[in-house]
């Protein structure tokens, strides 16, 4: 705790140390829609400038080459001075295809003063220094916490804490000072507490750095780092969550005792988002968390994250005297020549189905997705729809 307090009394904390943008091959922001992550994602994504290199290996290997011992090929470095007071481990994996070895997998939290902290996902390693205070940490495990009887660990800026992952890190920096004022009722994130107060990272970097930074964030509106709270009251936009359940946790979840496939169904699975594309943010996106019908090899790169057609109505215009309101979900495509790997652009001439919405009042709204038709092909709900709140 006197770590803490001499901590707090630095008063806010601005970044001034990387530890390697050119081994950077681009920053995704903060926002993204994909997969598990139906609701905008609360971290960026850095990835780094091997991963060609290592799906050369793979493409050799499928041919007949020799796979390769794995190892990290970069040291992440903490920005700036602070405590590390949380370590936590997913299961550990094999290595990336073409290599043999484990792939390590780690979450780190900073605390930098008593405001600011920073998180970093899938560190694919951690300093010696940190495992002798940790001892080794199994994958898949409680892994280590201050909390748990233990002294924080004491980081200077610029000093290793650990290996990249795979393809990079996740990286997101959070502050108490900060509420996010898009998310209707902050209650429904306190399984994450950190959630309600993510903030842009580039702006807790000095010079030259941020510039730097910014050069491989291929999103050019502010905020430049993304955005991840698109609630506004009594509209269609922003995050919902299935009639039945609590909070983003999934809480309450009637459903936790259905099963998806063979399984029972994850936390994300009542969850929607009717928002903006991270990287354009003129794009409106619809994520849904729950089975569409629609199928996967539609729009393999969509991962239930689709374009509207038109891209129109506007969901933040959409309230309960607009009355039902239809969207022909497209798939999403690459752009070529942009370096980097995001569907941003929408493929127009490929409808998947038809999303249908209603607001009913300022906490409620009705949807349905029906695949394989049109707008024009529907007059209404069916027995299948759903109700969503928040």
């Amino acid at each position: 705790m006197a770590a803490s307090r001499r901590l707090c009394r630095r008063g806010c904390c601005i970044f001034g140390f990387t530890g390697g943008p050119d081994n950077l091959w681009y920053i995704t922001p903060q926002g993204k829609l994909h997969g598990s992550h139906v609701t905008p994602t609360d971290h960026t994504y850095f990835v780094h400038n091997k991963l060609r290199d290592y799906e050369r290996q793979a493409d050799a290997v499928r041919s007949g080459g020799s796979p390769k011992p794995w190892s990290p090929p970069f040291d992440v470095k903490s920005p700036a001075d602070g405590l590390i007071v949380d370590i936590g481990t997913f299961p550990f994996g094999p290595a990336p295809e073409g290599y043999t070895g484990t792939l390590e997998d780690y979450r780190v939290i900073i605390w930098h003063s008593c405001k600011v902290s920073s998180i970093f996902i899938h560190l694919g390693g951690l300093a010696l220094e940190i495992l002798e205070v940790t001892g080794q940490l199994e994958g898949g495990s409680r892994g280590w916490s201050a909390s748990r009887g233990g002294q924080s660990i004491p980081v200077k800026a610029g000093q290793v804490i650990g290996k990249v992952g795979a393809q990079g890190i996740d990286f997101s920096v959070h502050d108490t000072r900060v509420t996010l004022e898009g998310f209707q009722v902050p209650e429904h994130y306190q399984g994450e507490a950190w959630k309600i107060h993510t903030v842009d990272p580039f702006d807790y970097f000095e010079e030259p750095v941020r510039s730097q930074l910014l050069e491989k964030n291929p999103r050019k509106a502010a905020p430049y780092g993304g955005k991840i709270d698109y609630d506004i009251k009594g509209r269609l936009v922003g995050n919902w969550f299935l009639e039945g359940t609590v909070d983003y946790s999934g809480g309450g979840l009637k459903e936790q005792s259905k099963f998806c496939g063979n399984r029972p169904c994850p936390y994300w699975n009542g969850h929607l988002a009717i928002a903006y594309d991270h990287i354009d943010p003129e794009q409106i996106r619809i994520s849904i968390g729950g089975e569409t019908g629609i199928p996967r090899d539609a729009c393999n790169i969509c991962q239930a994250v689709y374009g509207v057609k038109g891209n129109a109505p506007d969901p933040a215009t959409i309230d309960a005297a607009s009355g039902l309101v239809k969207y022909d979900l497209v798939a999403r495509e690459f752009i070529d020549n942009t370096g980097i790997r995001e569907p941003t652009r929408n493929a127009e001439d490929q409808v998947l189905g038809v999303f249908l919405a209603q607001v009913l009042d300022d906490t409620s709204i009705k949807v349905e997705a029906i695949p394989g038709r049109t707008s024009s092909q529907v007059t209404g709900f069916s027995e299948s729809a759903r109700l969503y709140h928040r």
